[in-house]
């Protein structure tokens, strides 16, 4: 089912283009090729992000903060689940999408990311099975 729904991002990916999706399809054509999970949610949010930011109605980066989200929660069921490497794989792009979140916010949003990064931190740190 994974590799249904990233195809699925790739043909939302070629069909919109422009900035977001030109970020999106090639790490998605990578997790094709390794197979990588993705839940119906996400798949969901990501392909609402590449139509809502080709449209001009959503930030890029408000598209990341929903990735890491996303991922994030993604991951830390993976992990409960006992599947570590989806887990991880889930986990750094919530990272990546984090740091690409706050890089692209800094001096345009007011936000307070370290704050957001502890309370990450937090749902990682306090994962039980």
């Amino acid at each position: 089912m994974a590799k249904e729904r990233r195809l699925e991002i790739k043909k939302q990916c070629q069909q919109f283009g422009g900035g977001y999706a030109i970020l999106v399809e090639p790490i998605n054509d990578m997790l094709i090729a390794l197979d990588a999970d993705i839940s119906a949610a996400t798949t969901e949010q990501i392909l609402k992000n590449i139509k809502l930011y080709a449209e001009g109605g959503k930030y890029l980066p408000d598209c990341h903060l929903d990735e890491s989200d996303h991922f994030l929660t993604d991951g830390i069921e993976a992990l409960k689940d006992g599947d570590l490497g989806n887990g991880a794989l889930q986990i750094f792009g919530a990272g990546l999408n984090f740091a690409s979140f706050a890089a692209k916010t800094n001096g345009l949003k007011s936000i307070n990311a370290h704050q957001m990064l502890e309370e990450r931190f937090g749902k990682l740190k306090n994962i039980r099975n």
